[in-house]
C-alpha cells in the first residue's frame, strides 16, 4: 500500500493550522488512490499527546506516530511515501531537511482543491483555509523507543493537560485578545467591518510581543512579515489577510493561515462560527 507522511506541529492551541489542513489533503489524495495516511509528532509530551491524536484521527489520519530525534527520516525511509506533507513553518522546514526526497517546496493551500494540484514528494504547507474533515475516529498513537530524547519546548510545562479520555484539540482555557493591524488610511468602511469582528487596532509591536490571542494581519499583495513576529509566543495566532492578489511569500512561515480573498468578504467569512471556533 502507498503511504503519505504528514508532519504535525503542537502549539499550545493545539495541532498547528497547516499540519491540519495538510492531514486533510492527505486524507482526500490517500482516499481517491488507496493509500494510508501516516501522522507523525516529534517527541513525548506526555499528556498533552491526547490533543494531537485527537486531533490526527479528526482531520483523517490513519495511524499516529510520535518520533525520536531523525524519527521523520527513519519513517520515510523505512514507509517510502509518495508524499511527505508538512507545515510551512521553521519546525516544519527542519522537519524536513534531512529527507532524501527532497527539496522541500512551499505551497499555498488556499482552497480544498488547490490550483497547483498532486504535493510534491516533500511539500510546506502553508494554510488559507480551515480543515475541512472531522472524522469520529480514535486512533492509538505508536511511540518510537527515543521519543523522550526530543526536548520540549518550555511551554509544554505551562499549559493544562486537556481533560476527558479523548483529550482535546484546544489546550489554553480562557478569553484570548482579539485584534488587527492595517495600513494606515483603511477606509472607515473597512474599519467599521474590522471593528464588527470584535478585533480591535494594535501595533506591529504588540503582535510581536503577544502571550496569547489571534491577530488580523492586513497587508496587500505579497508584503513581507516582519521577523519580530517570530518572536511571539506560539500561543498568540496570526492571520495574514493578503487581499485578493496575493502571492506566496517566504516569511508566511512566521503566520498560521494566510487567507485569500478581498477584505470585506474575507472579514465576513471570519465572523462565521467555524472561524469564530478557531480564533477564540
Amino acid at each position: 500500500m502507498a503511504h503519505i507522511l504528514v508532519y504535525l506541529q503542537r502549539t499550545p492551541l493545539g495541532l498547528h493550522p497547516a499540519s491540519a489542513v495538510a492531514l486533510c489533503l492527505a486524507r482526500d489524495i490517500a482516499s481517491e488512490r488507496g493509500a494510508s495516511v501516516t501522522a507523525v509528532c516529534a517527541g513525548d509530551a506526555g499528556d498533552l499527546d491526547r490533543s494531537i491524536v485527537s486531533a490526527a484521527g479528526r482531520h483523517g489520519a490513519d495511524v499516529m506516530v510520535f518520533c525520536g530525534p531523525g524519527g521523520v527520516e527513519r519513517l520515510q525511509e523505512r514507509l517510502q511515501p509518495v508524499h511527505v506533507l508538512l507545515p510551512w513553518t521553521a519546525q516544519g522546514v527542519a522537519a524536513g531537511a534531512g529527507l532524501e526526497t527532497g527539496p522541500v517546496v512551499a505551497r499555498w493551500l488556499d482552497h480544498r482543491r488547490p490550483s497547483w494540484g498532486s504535493p510534491d514528494a516533500v511539500t510546506a504547507v502553508v494554510a488559507g483555509v480551515l480543515p475541512w474533515h472531522d472524522f469520529d475516529e480514535q486512533l492509538e498513537a505508536e511511540y518510537q523507543g527515543d521519543v523522550d530524547q526530543v526536548p520540549m519546548p518550555r511551554w509544554v510545562s505551562e499549559v493544562p493537560a486537556p481533560v476527558g479520555a479523548g483529550g482535546t484539540d484546544r489546550l489554553v482555557i480562557g478569553v484570548p485578545e482579539f485584534g488587527f493591524v492595517a495600513p494606515e488610511g483603511i477606509d472607515h468602511e473597512l474599519r467599521a467591518k474590522l471593528a464588527a469582528t470584535g478585533a480591535r487596532p494594535v501595533s506591529v509591536h504588540d503582535v510581536e510581543n503577544a502571550t496569547s490571542g489571534s491577530f488580523l494581519w492586513l497587508t496587500p499583495g505579497a508584503g513581507a512579515l516582519p521577523v519580530g513576529l517570530g518572536h511571539r509566543s506560539p500561543a498568540a495566532r496570526v492571520v495574514v489577510l493578503p487581499g485578493p492578489d496575493g502571492t506566496f511569500d517566504a516569511t508566511w512561515a512566521l503566520a498560521d493561515w494566510v487567507v485569500p480573498g478581498a477584505w470585506p468578504d474575507v472579514l465576513a467569512a471570519l465572523q462565521t462560527m467555524p472561524w469564530r471556533r478557531a480564533l477564540t
